[in-house]
């Protein structure tokens, strides 16, 4: 038999991306925890990521990532703002490589923004309020708007480990592409949902840190109605700013949507190209992140 030449390759960046399925990994909730290292601090910190990765050969794809988060403390006021964004696109080996720069090659295209405030009433309790502005082509997702608010316990915190618990009450409007969504129906809704969360950050020193944060959200009219979100990272700095992040995302989904391949026409969803959603996402991101 014929061996195939060994294809050319090239990789640009510092991350890895790995899914268990074919559709991309999208956590609904940003981790606010990794922000909040620094509990002590007045003033700003916050840090930015930059991710860009490159392939050719038996896969030819082109990835882009940003994300940056900010925190500000004056005394027992303390806020947050993270946001994210990722675009990539991927073709056939036997493509021109110019065909990844076409809007028609992509496969990823999400964006979300997350802004919180905390007041430190006392030692182990902090009342929050939060907003988070979402959307994600793949999971047809138009937008989504978050507002919640609600108390955050933190029955132990000595400089070095944190756990908190948070149990938040959140309104969430979702616009779903009206296009290619044939349920749940209506596409945009209006509903209530319990938001809870537990949280732990460990710093064993100044060049190691992890944190790990799981969200409940079930619907306050439909328990079996419900989201489950996780994220785990493990900071080592390099070198002062430099550090390199590993994350690990879940997200689980107890009704996905059930979309149409093609755009639904008048007489409806052709004949096989009915398709739904998986219920569980998987991603790993290995990348390098600067900190102010």
């Amino acid at each position: 038999m014929r061996r195939r030449p060994l294809a050319r390759s090239l990789i640009l960046g510092a991350s890895l991306a790995l899914s268990l399925h074919p559709r991309p990994a999208a956590a609904t909730g940003l981790n606010v925890e990794q922000v909040r290292l620094h509990p002590d601090k007045d003033g700003f910190n916050g840090g930015v990521q930059l991710g860009v990765d490159f392939s050719a050969g038996n896969t030819n794809r082109l990835d882009l990532r940003s994300s940056a988060s900010l925190a500000y403390r004056n005394g027992r006021h303390v806020a947050f703002l993270l946001g994210s964004g990722q675009y990539s696109t991927r073709t056939a080996p036997s493509d021109e490589l110019s065909l990844l720069l076409r809007p028609e090659s992509r496969f990823v295209n999400k964006a979300n923004a997350h802004l919180r405030y905390n007041y430190e009433l006392l030692s182990w309790l902090t009342p929050e309020v939060f907003t988070q502005l979402e959307r994600n082509e793949f999971l047809l997702l138009e937008s989504r708007v978050l507002l919640g608010l609600g108390p955050r316990f933190v029955p132990v915190n000595n400089g070095e480990f944190t756990f908190a618990i948070g149990t938040d009450y959140m309104f969430e409007y979702e616009a779903l592409d009206p296009a290619r969504v044939l349920r749940p129906l209506p596409a945009q809704t209006v509903v209530h949902r319990w938001s809870s969360y537990l949280s732990l950050v460990y710093a064993a020193n100044d060049r190691l840190s992890m944190s790990s944060t799981t969200y409940v959200q079930p619907r306050f009219d439909m328990f079996a109605d419900l989201r489950l979100m996780s994220e785990s990272m493990l900071d080592v700095t390099l070198v002062e700013p430099i550090s390199v992040r590993l994350t690990l995302r879940l997200r689980w989904d107890s009704d996905p949507s059930t979309f149409c391949s093609d755009p639904v026409g008048l007489a409806g969803c052709p004949a096989g190209r009915e398709l739904k959603l998986r219920e569980l996402d998987v991603g790993v991101e290995n990348s390098i992140s600067i900190s102010f």
